[in-house]
């Protein structure tokens, strides 16, 4: 079980394909990422679309906060994930490329490891209920906000949306095979250092060094690459907890103050508990990164043998980031996620003192 079999891989970028990620699709017959000029057409009218998706609802509500808030979050991601596509230097592309071709060589058919496997189906499972969510009760979650002209902008919500999940997973599964990957040398590393009979020892902890060189450019790329997306994903992810927290807290304090059914109102202390735990699970498999790291060098350290050829990588190891770093700046990581979760209380807290008087009336 890995991100990367032929079947799952060409499931996941025919998703973000449709969804105007990238012009691309990896096929299993050949092994390869192949493009079609009739997926770069389909883009190019996708991303007309939520362009004019995202005017439509900018103008069309223009003195409602909330939704000028979630234009601009959502906006911004689009751009990002736009720019992507359409770069020269395919670096998303180049990224996965490597990681397919690592797992196929080297990887494939090896177990994951319960920590992996289980984070793994967490985010299948979160995903797949974010994706009803938002197409079976969001709509009738959104009548009450957007009244007017109500099934365009489901629609125009429904576009943009998707295209934001599809970003999400692309991010979440490609450090979940940087992790599995990261994984596998350890334990083929520890296996080669215990064993110390073992013929043509050196030649093997050389391949495993290199191996673990290549992950390296590829974690360089994936935090150059994904940076800008990630930002704009975690700041939606903020507005979401923001409003929903909003009306779990107008719901406690004025309950008469909100025009929401029961069913309504289970469904905005669903969707900020989801929300939540998504943002979780985002940043604990990048914890577990930070330990794989860690695990890497311990190994490094803990043997007296090949002094010289492991000091080497131990000092090139400690050149490179220990963490999933965004943009140089952001540390991905749970205490990214409590300062959010945090933040977005303290922002909620302000929004309903200055609407005290409102909400009293």
């Amino acid at each position: 079980m890995g991100v990367t079999s032929s079947q799952l891989c060409s499931l996941l970028t025919k998703f973000t394909a449709l969804n105007g990620l990238n012009t691309y699709y990896f096929d299993p017959k050949t092994n390869a990422f192949r493009g079609s000029w009739k997926l770069k057409i389909y883009c190019v009218i996708h991303h007309a679309l939520c362009v004019l998706a995202l005017a439509h609802m900018s103008y069309s509500n223009p003195s409602n906060m909330r939704v000028s808030v979630t234009v601009l979050t959502i906006g911004g991601t689009i751009a990002c994930c736009v720019k992507s596509c359409w770069e020269k230097a395919q670096g998303i592309r180049k990224l996965a490329r490597g990681l397919v071709k690592m797992e196929q060589k080297y990887f494939a058919g090896r177990p994951s490891g319960l920590l992996l496997k289980l984070r793994y189906y967490m985010k299948i499972t979160f995903g797949s209920i974010s994706l009803l969510r938002i197409h079976l009760i969001q709509p009738i979650y959104m009548r009450r906000l957007l009244p007017s002209q109500f099934y365009l902008n489901v629609g125009a919500y429904w576009l943009l949306y998707n295209m934001l999940l599809a970003a999400v997973l692309g991010f979440y599964f490609l450090l979940w095979e940087m992790c599995r990957i990261q994984k596998l040398i350890n334990d083929q590393m520890t296996l080669i250092l215990a064993r110390s009979g073992q013929r043509n020892r050196l030649a093997k902890m050389q391949h495993c060094l290199r191996l673990y060189s290549k992950l390296l450019l590829l974690c360089d790329q994936f935090n150059g690459q994904l940076g800008h997306v990630a930002i704009w994903v975690l700041a939606c992810k903020s507005l979401f907890q923001i409003t929903y927290g909003y009306e779990i807290y107008q719901m406690v304090a004025a309950p008469k103050s909100i025009d929401l059914s029961t069913s309504m109102r289970v469904f905005v202390i669903f969707s900020y508990i989801l929300d939540a735990m998504n943002l979780f699970v985002g940043t604990d498999i990048s914890e577990l990164f930070s330990t794989f790291r860690a695990d890497s060098r311990r190994i490094l350290r803990e043997t007296s043998r090949f002094d010289r050829l492991l000091s080497m990588f131990a000092l090139k190891l400690a050149l490179h980031p220990q963490r999933v770093v965004l943009l140089n700046v952001f540390t991905f990581d749970r205490k990214l996620t409590l300062t959010l979760l945090a933040k977005s209380t303290l922002y909620t807290i302000c929004w309903l003192q200055s609407d005290y008087n409102k909400l009293k009336a």
